[in-house]
């Protein structure tokens, strides 16, 4: 049939609905607009950046004692929060130094006698903006009071209160590539911390260098 002419009753033919085709383009436009709307929902519950009082980093030992104090003090775990392990549910409780922490903001309720946003405001709030909490996984530990494993007799940094591992299950020591950290470690990097991948430890994040 000629594609001008009408039906056998001389009527044109309907035009066929595209409803498919419809249906598909609004799938794309929900693919595209749903993430922007989640992706962002700690900022509507009030969240925000406010990068307030970081401390400088240090490099070295005795700028590390003379930013944060003695390894063991009481400032190096005076501030506590709590962090959900996405694969097992699991909930830790991290302690850390109060210059890294523990400020009231909108998200940081209470008064630990905090001094920054730095970890428990910035760091974590903008894990779970960016939805990124997926990524880490069990094993989130901070503040122990010990040397650096493996028979050394120099203090660690999380003596001081200024280490955090994170996902240390899969992010083992020794393993010198990563599979779920990487994820968030621009937002480590970007408020000071230090990614320990440099020397095969990548579920450890540290507030200072060259140590």
């Amino acid at each position: 049939m000629d594609r001008g002419s009408g039906g056998p009753s001389g009527e044109r033919p309907a035009r066929p609905v595209h409803g498919g085709r419809r249906f598909a383009r609004s799938l794309v436009v929900i693919a595209l607009v749903v993430p922007m709307v989640v992706a962002w929902h700690y900022a509507r519950l009030g969240w925000r950046d406010r990068h307030y009082n970081y401390p400088a980093r240090p490099s070295g030992y005795t700028q590390i004692v003379n930013r944060f104090g003695q390894p063991c003090s009481a400032d190096a775990n005076a501030i506590s929060m709590q962090w959900r392990a996405a694969d097992t549910g699991g909930t830790y409780t991290v302690r850390f130094h109060r210059k890294l922490g523990g400020y009231p903001t909108e998200m940081i309720s209470g008064n630990q006698g905090g001094r920054s946003t730095n970890l428990d405001n910035d760091v974590y709030g903008h894990i779970q903006n960016e939805h990124l909490a997926p990524y880490v996984e069990h094993g989130i530990y901070g503040y122990a009071c010990r040397y650096i494993r493996g028979g050394s007799t120099q203090w660690s940094t999380h003596a001081f209160g200024i280490a955090i591992d994170v996902s240390s299950a899969e992010e083992y020591q020794g393993k010198c590539t990563s599979t779920v950290n990487r994820h968030h470690r621009h937002i480590w990097e970007n408020h000071n911390w230090y990614w320990g991948l440099a020397f095969c430890d990548p579920m450890h994040f540290q507030y200072a260098v060259n140590y």
